[in-house]
């Protein structure tokens, strides 16, 4: 028999190696934690940090930017349209705050017949149904298409989800940091015992 066979009979064969250490955790209960447990919580951590944070930048800086809060009428002509609804309430065009009127001289001259209100919203009721408006001895049909309304949560979701991305970055690149931290004791070991 063997030195090899010997070791191997006693359980005290030391773990394979490489010249970087060994290949592999020495205890098994390690080997299957820190190998298939802690990446796979990391990759979960990562995949719900990443809509955490990106909602909760978005929160952040969407106002700053003006991604919202501004909503968004049109203006079509009424001859464009086949007829103009029963139903639909008519607006002079005096009782338009100035905003109003100034998005409606912008829906009127675009080309795809739309144009942000920056600004007070005094008829945003009336505009939400539609409403004719009579501006330039023109009739328009004026209603609101977008409302772009803020997105309203917690932006204390940013720093969780970008905690919760960086723990679980770690979790993921913990098994080749275990092996050579388990490589270089055991060289440790190796040498103090030489």
């Amino acid at each position: 028999m063997s030195a090899d066979d010997e070791r191997a009979a006693d359980g005290t064969e030391t773990p394979a190696t490489d010249e970087t250490g060994p290949l592999e955790p020495t205890a098994a209960a390690e080997s299957l934690v820190l190998t298939y447990a802690v990446p796979f919580l990391g990759v979960v951590l990562i995949a719900v940090g990443l809509p955490l944070a990106i909602v909760g930048g978005y929160v952040v800086v969407q106002d700053g930017i003006g991604l919202c809060g501004e909503p968004t009428i049109s203006a079509t002509s009424v001859d464009e349209r086949e007829g103009s609804p029963s139903t639909v309430e008519e607006l002079p065009a005096a009782a338009l705050s100035t905003a109003e009127q100034r998005a409606l001289e912008e829906a009127i001259d675009s080309p795809l017949r739309e144009a942000k209100v920056d600004g007070e919203m005094r008829n945003r009721a009336a505009l939400l149904e539609g409403a004719i408006v009579e501006y330039e001895g023109q009739r328009y049909y004026v209603r609101i298409t977008s409302q772009n309304s803020c997105l309203e949560v917690a932006p204390l979701l940013f720093p969780i989800g970008a905690i919760a991305i960086l723990i679980g970055i770690v979790g993921v690149l913990t098994p080749p940091i275990y092996r050579k931290m388990a490589g270089f004791e055991e060289r440790v070991g190796r040498d103090r015992s030489d």
